[in-house]
């Protein structure tokens, strides 16, 4: 089983805006005015780092101009990086038993016409898993604050540890996701954008 890097395509982000097909980006968002349990103000956007079992779910609005594009992504482009997918990502991930993902609807809206979408989805991962081999990776970790700092491409997974793990993040490095051949091939055999995949040995 290979795993890769799951990233925005950037690459074809330039290329887009100078044809004038580029797709809508989501600059700005509600997410500094909300609350959840233990999370402060100002400090939601950090949930998707963080293993949580939700309660409830706030309604969480990202904004954007359709003067810039009103054309809809399958992985939409966002300020604060989070996965947020489209509703035909998210039907052929079920489809397809992708396990480790928790969605929780977005609203998607207009600055300038005041249109709304509900067409999107947080890709909220619940996989936490001890991912990285140590003994391999090359890393610092800071005592004080119990966290690692990882090289990159000094970096790798233990396998044995990820299989049967379709996407994960890993608990020592959050910021991260990884996913498997399967939801790899999954995204390029339905032709669904901005997804990018970097290999990870």
């Amino acid at each position: 089983m290979n795993y890769y890097k799951l990233t925005y395509d950037m690459d074809s982000v330039d290329e887009l805006v100078e044809k004038g097909e580029n797709y809508i980006y989501a600059e700005s968002d509600n997410l500094d005015d909300l609350e959840y349990n233990e999370i402060k103000k100002g400090r939601f956007h950090t949930i998707v780092q963080k293993k949580i079992i939700f309660d409830y779910w706030p309604n969480v609005v990202f904004y954007y101009s359709s003067k810039a594009s009103n054309k809809k992504s399958d992985f939409l482009l966002n300020a604060c990086n989070w996965p947020i997918i489209h509703n035909r990502v998210k039907i052929e991930l079920e489809k397809n038993n992708i396990n480790g993902i928790k969605y929780y609807p977005i609203t998607l809206a207009d600055v300038v016409e005041g249109i709304i979408i509900k067409e999107y989805y947080l890709m909220y991962i619940t996989n936490f898993i001890d991912a990285y081999d140590l003994n391999k990776s090359e890393y610092k970790y800071n005592d004080k604050y119990d966290s690692y700092t990882f090289v990159p491409m000094k970096t790798y997974l233990n396998l044995e540890v990820c299989e049967n793990n379709d996407i994960f993040r890993c608990i020592k490095s959050p910021a991260r996701i990884f996913v498997s051949d399967r939801f790899r091939n999954i995204i390029i055999d339905n032709n669904f954008n901005g997804f990018s995949f970097t290999y990870q040995a």
